[in-house]
């Protein structure tokens, strides 16, 4: 397979805690990962992982402790007509959210409110698994 070209990017994300359990969001490929993504050009990592849970969530997150980094090297599609390498780096939070409903955006399909442990058992997206495995 011939890449056309190789992409960086960096993304924040935050492993949100309520009542001794984490919230995850379940894609659309049901994968299961912590609400986060890309940083946008002049925004901090921890004012991106407060709004990407903020769009992907509904909530607002206080608290942020850091936690890890992760990163991850994969093959994407876009469009179904171009195939790039993709490495995302992801910095990671800890969180809390004590209160509201979860109000999903359209990029996930569902949510639960699970314990560490569970969260282990899940399919998990690549940058997720290093992170759970932390707590």
């Amino acid at each position: 397979m011939i890449f056309l070209e190789k992409i960086q990017e960096l993304n924040s994300g935050v492993v949100v805690f309520r009542d001794e359990k984490i919230l995850i969001l379940e894609r659309q490929d049901g994968i299961w990962e912590f609400p986060g993504g890309s940083v946008d050009w002049g925004e901090s990592p921890e004012e991106a992982a407060k709004r990407e849970v903020k769009e992907e969530t509904g909530l607002l997150v206080g608290n942020l402790e850091f936690l890890t980094v992760t990163s991850a090297v994969y093959e994407k599609e876009d469009n179904f007509t171009s195939k790039h390498e993709k490495h995302s780096v992801y910095i990671v939070y800890r969180g809390e959210s004590t209160k509201g409903e979860v109000e999903l955006s359209k990029e996930h399909k569902s949510s639960e409110w699970v314990s560490v442990e569970k969260a282990k058992k899940m399919k998990l997206g690549l940058n997720v698994r290093p992170a759970i495995e932390i707590l």
